[in-house]
């Protein structure tokens, strides 16, 4: 139980630091793309915090996996450089119960990362989508310039202004149109007058001394008015507007889906936890080397040895969603094929002294 304790906190230790510090690296790589929306008048400064920490989210079920791996990596390498393990090995405790240990803490791990994908990832691209919606339906009156055209991200409304008052968020001389599907509105007004609010409140806008009018597509329902002052309130997208997205649908309906793209998204969502058991495992074998040898080659190794398999998985997964490949062998035969060669790394040594003996 010592024992156990002891290699548990061995491989614990970096591996959180691992997770703060790629977490960190991760996070300021979002701001950063974040920002770039932000100055690109994509999305509101306000919203920055959220949109990253949605994306710290959604990444977290990666950043898991290969920071255990990585972390088990460095703390077996380094008892293994500094003889521990050979020393225990002396006393009785051996790769395999190393091994079990390693597989113990996995599995809650695991756990961890199948709460993050099943659960989590769903609800969180949900919220950056919405996000993201909101942000291109909003209107704000600094957007606007004098004689030209402003046009929403969504394509939902444009606006032109013979003259801008920012300060006091007026425009005069304005033309405002909303396409819809089933109607064309269009607004003439001599001012038009946007009171401040929040990211989050809907779009209100007062005109005032104009005329307005609803163009029916179909042609049979046109209405005309003229107004001293007409509000116009335009609701917040909701998640029922963001259309169908497989990546924010629940794991259960996309279970009883025969969709590619949702199969595809259904199986990576399975996939994480499973890939977090088997790279800690394959972090064992990957381990071992010669008291002497420096630890930086082992890492490099591991790096190559990830990046193989996380493209791979990655692959596996497009070839799903184009429908080349079915539900099996899906993309379960990059977690096969890397399981075979964990079996064979634990064994081949076994097998080598046996051959030897011989």
């Amino acid at each position: 139980m010592i024992i156990a304790r002891y290699i548990t906190s061995e491989v614990i230790r970096p591996f959180l630091t691992i997770v703060v510090v790629i977490g960190v690296v991760f996070l300021s790589y979002s701001t950063a793309l974040v920002l770039n929306d932000v100055v690109a008048g994509l999305l509101p400064a306000e919203v920055v915090a959220q949109f990253v920490l949605i994306k710290g989210l959604i990444a977290l079920e990666v950043l898991i996996p290969v920071a255990l791996y990585l972390g088990a990596i460095a703390g077996l390498g380094r008892m293994q450089a500094d003889s521990e393990l050979t020393a225990l090995a002396a006393g009785g405790v051996g790769e395999p119960r190393v091994l079990k240990i390693v597989f113990a803490l996995s599995l809650v791990v695991a756990l961890a990362v199948a709460v993050l994908s099943l659960y989590v990832r769903p609800w969180a691209y949900q919220q950056s989508y919405l996000l993201r919606a909101i942000a291109e339906s909003e209107f704000e009156i600094e957007d606007l310039e004098s004689n030209r055209f402003f046009v929403s991200p969504d394509l939902g409304f444009a606006i032109f202004a013979d003259d801008v008052d920012p300060l006091q968020r007026k425009a005069y001389g304005v033309l405002f149109q909303i396409r819809r599907e089933q109607d064309l509105r269009i607004i003439a007004a001599d001012e038009l007058h946007q009171p401040a609010q929040a990211f989050d409140d809907p779009l209100s806008v007062y005109f005032m001394r104009g005329h307005a009018y609803q163009l029916d597509r179909a042609g049979s329902e046109d209405i005309s008015l003229k107004f001293e002052r007409l509000t116009l309130h335009r609701r917040l997208p909701a998640v029922e507007d963001l259309g169908y997205k497989s990546k924010t649908q629940s794991t259960m309906s996309l279970s009883r889906s025969n969709n590619r793209k949702d199969l595809a998204e259904f199986q990576w969502r399975l996939s994480t936890p499973i890939a977090t058991v088997l790279l800690a495992m394959l972090a064992v074998p990957m381990s071992r080397s010669p008291p002497r040898q420096g630890r930086h080659g082992r890492t490099i190794v591991a790096l190559v040895v990830y990046a193989v398999f996380y493209n791979l998985l990655s692959m596996a997964k497009n070839l799903v969603q184009e429908g080349v490949v079915g539900a099996v062998p899906g993309l379960w035969w990059p977690l096969v094929l890397f399981s075979l060669i964990l079996a064979a790394m634990l064994v081949g040594p076994t097998l080598h002294r046996r051959w030897r003996r011989r």
